[in-house]
């Protein structure tokens, strides 16, 4: 937990479990010597790092293939392009995930888990606890700007090894300035309140000041996106639950880590340790992943950093940055500062789900292995391939149209006339002083060993033309496209599933679990509707307290890989329904899908409230029985008196 702009007087012994400025479970105190502690966390480190270093040279091939880096050509002249092949690739695999969990409104939903015992009435009571929990965890993603901090995760998935979020909670109260109105009052000679025949003060009028007022900030989960160069699991773990323990690094200033200690030492589960900060201040720790990921794209990071007055105490606190290396077990956490000082041990300060804070997903799991196989591993040979096939064929090209030439040792040429250009001449004394060598024109072979190529990166993945919203390469058949968008959408589907188990239900229940333990005040949450809409309900903290199954609330299908051919389909499905007048479809919200199958936003405003569709539909069932009652005395009556005629009525079906 990270708490902001408060200051708590800081103590070095352990607190008592049994305080009662504690919440959670008993603490179980485990006291060490400090030097001691420390030395054994960092031989655990270099335990951990000598296993990653495996893949840190893969993470920064991978990240160069993507972003479209090249090394310099060893023969000067040679063509030397990157073709975006695999950001194509990488950034229509993004989208459609990105896209499949967070499209539209609720992002989750949350449903009651059945207990022992159980009967169907709490149940459902219960289901409407849950709609409120994933109400205010679905407001917290928001707040969390989850779609830009899902699409940093999804990019990490694509290109690295793994993908790593970290859930916590940031509690930030500031002092800040607000206008508010202050009365003054009419005074006598005396200079006291004048007070009206109620005995009140008599207010002259009112006047605007600025105070300082207590705000906060932020007092929610908190998703942080964590560079792959900046986790370190145990090397024997096969996922985030199996691993023993890990390692996490992040970069704060003094008052920053003054203000996390601060609030480890006042939840009193572990020994806040005493630093010597002019000690602290004169080391520094290497940051080799971000430095190596950008050197090897030719940035230079800053290292430094900046100019900070000594003079200046906050001003010093505010500019030196450390390391803090965190420690993670399911049931400790301990934090060291420029890998050398024992800050803080103790319990894990997420008592509720006692799991390390950490959702950890690869785009293909690999068995019993905690790294998975990235969408730029499994093309980057094929990537590879591509460049030089594309940089070979323009070379040839080059060479076909600036020739080189054959000069006899004895003939006065100035070389810089072989240059080819307009209308150049070449000064010779016998037409064999110079000739060019015979090149033969680029084979039709070489375009199409580019084409395999494309289909081979397409297949490998799952993403072929139609997916990615671009022309094939070749004229394809309706049926050939719907059949390789279903395989496609088939493969997809999978995907989503995995990033369904492996990431999203692990984060609801991370920030679910979350806010059973740190919220203690009443709190607004907004609850959407099934039309769309939402209202405002006061949720208290014991109303948020039970166990769910979290899922989210797209559909578990491709929403992307052929937005016409689903408008197709629901385009056949309404004529086949209105034609056939099929009564076991619901005309209303077959309608509502079909004009979102066009993009259309806020739907309701073109569809009439069903209560209103449902009366205009009885209407018409009345003048359908009158018309036939009307049909059937005029074959009986023979001349009699008639039923008069309805007026006739118009109108879509569907309620638009």
């Amino acid at each position: 937990p990270e708490r902001k702009g408060r200051r708590w007087p800081m103590a070095v012994e352990l607190l008592d479990a049994t305080n009662e400025s504690h919440r959670g479970p008993t603490v179980i105190t485990r006291v060490h010597d400090p030097r001691a502690r420390a030395a054994e966390l960092l031989s655990r480190f270099s335990y951990a790092e000598s296993f990653r270093k495996q893949y840190d040279e893969k993470a920064v091939e991978f990240y160069k293939a993507y972003v479209g880096h090249r090394d310099k050509p060893k023969i000067e002249g040679r063509s030397n392009l990157h073709i975006p092949r695999t950001y194509e690739i990488v950034d229509a695999i993004r989208a459609r995930i990105v896209r499949s969990f967070f499209a539209n409104r609720p992002y989750l939903d949350f449903l009651p888990m059945p207990r022992q015992g159980g009967t169907v009435e709490e149940l459902l009571l219960r289901a409407e606890k849950a709609k409120i929990a994933a109400a205010l965890v679905d407001e917290q993603l928001d707040r969390n700007q989850i779609i830009k901090k899902f699409y940093d995760f999804v990019t990490s998935v694509c290109v690295f090894p793994a993908g790593i979020m970290s859930v916590g909670w940031r509690f930030d109260q500031r002092l800040v300035k607000r206008k508010v109105e202050v009365p003054v009052y009419q005074l006598d000679a005396f200079g006291n309140p004048m007070l009206d025949e109620a005995g009140q003060p008599i207010i002259e009028r009112v006047e605007t000041q600025i105070v300082e007022v207590p705000y906060t900030v932020w007092d929610d989960n908190e998703i942080k996106n964590v560079d792959f160069f900046d986790f370190w699991p145990d090397p024997r773990g096969q996922d985030i639950d199996s691993c023993r323990f890990v390692f996490q690094r992040e970069w704060l200033n003094e008052e920053q880590v003054q203000d996390k200690l601060a609030v480890l030492h006042e939840a009193g589960i572990g020994m806040v340790f005493p630093l010597n900060w002019e000690e602290v201040r004169s080391t520094g720790a290497p940051e080799e992943g971000r430095y190596e990921r950008l050197t090897a794209v030719g940035i230079t990071p800053e290292t430094s950093e900046g100019f900070w007055s000594p003079d200046d105490e906050r001003g010093l606190r505010k500019g030196k940055l450390y390391e803090v290396l965190h420690y993670w077990e399911d049931d400790r956490h301990a934090i060291l500062i420029n890998r050398k000082f024992l800050a803080y041990e103790g319990d894990n300060p997420y008592w509720r789900h006692q799991k390390k804070p950490f959702v950890v997903a690869s785009f293909e799991p690999l068995p019993n292995e905690f790294y998975g196989m990235s969408v730029v591993q499994i093309i980057h040979h094929l990537q590879e391939e591509l460049n030089t096939a594309r940089n070979q064929r323009i070379d040839a090209v080059s060479m076909v149209l600036n020739r080189m030439w054959k000069v006899r040792r004895s003939a006065d040429i100035d070389e810089s006339e072989l240059v080819s250009r307009n209308h150049g001449i070449i000064h010779v004394d016998d037409p064999d002083d110079v000739t060019w060598f015979e090149f033969s024109e680029i084979p039709h072979s070489s375009y199409t060993d580019e084409q395999i190529i494309k289909i081979d990166m397409e297949n490998a993945v799952g993403t072929p033309s139609i997916v990615r919203g671009v022309d094939p390469v070749r004229q394809e058949t309706a049926t050939e496209i719907v059949t390789k968008s279903s395989n496609a959408g088939i493969r997809f589907d999978v995907k989503i599933m995995l990033f369904e188990a492996l990431g999203i239900k692990r984060l609801a229940m991370l920030m679910d679990l979350n806010n059973q333990q740190f919220i203690d005040t009443e709190r607004l949450v907004r609850v959407f509707g099934e039309e769309a809409g939402f209202q405002w309900v006061t949720v208290a903290p014991h109303e948020l307290v039970g166990e769910w199954d979290y899922r989210p609330s797209g559909a578990n299908v491709d929403p992307g890989a052929n937005k016409d051919l689903r408008r197709e389909q629901l385009n056949q499905v309404m004529a086949a329904v209105l034609s056939t007048g099929n009564p076991y479809i619901d005309k209303y919200e077959l309608t509502k899908m079909w004009l979102e199958s066009y993009d259309i936003r806020n739907v309701e405003k073109l569809l009439l409230p069903r209560e209103v569709v449902e009366q205009q539909m009885a209407l018409q069932q009345q003048q359908q029985m009158l018309q036939e009652l009307l049909v059937a005395g005029r074959h009986q009556g023979n001349g009699r008196s008639r039923i008069p005629e309805p007026p006739p009525t118009t109108g879509l079906p569907g309620g638009v």
